[in-house]
């Protein structure tokens, strides 16, 4: 097991010191995923849909005890590094099964966070190669053409539309994948923001990513994003093309993809924006059987891609924002 199979939580509520690491990470040492909780109940909330192995605790932003950490360690066969500013407040958590510390780095200069990651990654490889096959839950819960999912394409006023839906939903919720028209580089951030404050698990997919219980995938940035399978799993497929609609991604590659794959087990959903994007691969998904929602104009920022999609008859139904989320539950 090599970083590659290393999927890191870091408990702490230092925005900047964890996009930091975990800028670091992804760009050193090729670790699998790396999110962000606020605290270690958090970090155990969602580790009951899906696997991590390293929990990296900011002891200067997150109380713990140690029986709560050793108690993790023993359920879930983790390694719990500690991390802060001062030794000294890591003395009484050290002991037993808890004994990695790492002093935080003075500043967030690209050498104080280099020298931050040579400090933690030999620690994290020698637990990865070393660590016991994991067993909680078996596997992620990914899923298959025979069990539902649920699409959402968002424009102008979506990133708010988005947040209201996700945190009314349960942590277990069927995948979700999401296309938000977003420049260039926020696509990550509004992702990791979403993942902080949401029940799921949330972030930016990325190219051969399977869809999981539990778990929403926003298409990055000037990518499009579909939906294959591969075997009896289902895979997003992230890549650079033509823009559509003057947007990428685009939403009509999404719902085109998925409306064959899935037929009547995807739930499409239009969410407030300008254009039509998005309308005619909802018409494909609703010919093929699939569950159609448009946000209704009263709650639309934008009543552009709801209002193409209702004209072209693609929509089962039209909703208010703060129905939404109801529906989609009882659908699926």
């Amino acid at each position: 097991m090599g970083y590659r199979d290393t999927r890191v939580v870091i408990a702490t509520r230092d925005a900047a010191f964890y996009n930091a690491v975990q800028t670091g990470f992804m760009n050193t040492a090729n670790i699998e995923s790396c999110i962000n909780v606020f605290d270690l109940p958090s970090a155990e909330h969602k580790m009951n849909r899906l696997i991590f192995n390293v929990i990296i605790v900011d002891l200067d932003t997150c109380a713990t005890t140690t029986a709560y950490m050793r108690q993790l360690i023993e359920k879930h066969k983790l390694f719990i590094i500690l991390t802060a500013q001062s030794p000294s407040s890591a003395i009484n958590y050290t002991s037993g099964s808890v004994k990695e510390f790492v002093l935080k780095p003075r500043a967030l200069s690209e050498i104080y966070i280099t020298v931050y990651l040579n400090s933690i990654l030999p620690r994290i490889r020698e637990f990865t190669f070393s660590a016991p096959t994991m067993s909680y839950h078996g596997m992620q819960k990914t899923v298959d053409v025979n069990q539902k999912i649920i699409v959402i394409a968002s424009s102008t006023g979506g990133t708010d539309a988005l947040e209201k839906i996700f945190k009314s939903m349960p942590a277990d919720i069927p995948p979700i994948l999401v296309v938000q028209h977003m420049p260039s580089g926020f696509t990550r951030f509004f992702a990791n923001r979403l993942n902080s404050i949401c029940p799921m698990e949330v972030r930016e997919a990325e190219n051969n990513d399977y869809l999981q219980r539990g778990l929403v995938l926003i298409a990055p940035a000037d990518n499009h994003m579909k939906l294959i399978r591969r075997s009896s799993k289902l895979v997003v497929e992230c890549f650079s093309g033509t823009k559509i609609h003057g947007v990428m991604p685009a939403a009509d590659i999404l719902f085109e993809s998925v409306a064959p794959l899935m037929r009547s087990n995807v739930i499409g959903v239009i969410l407030t924006g300008m254009g039509a994007d998005g309308a005619k691969g909802m018409m494909l998904m609703h010919l093929n059987g699939a569950t159609t929602i448009g946000q209704d104009k009263e709650s639309c920022v934008v009543y552009g891609m709801p209002k193409v999609a209702f004209d072209m008859g693609a929509l089962d139904m039209q909703l208010p924002l703060n129905k939404i989320a109801n529906t989609i539950m009882s659908l699926v």
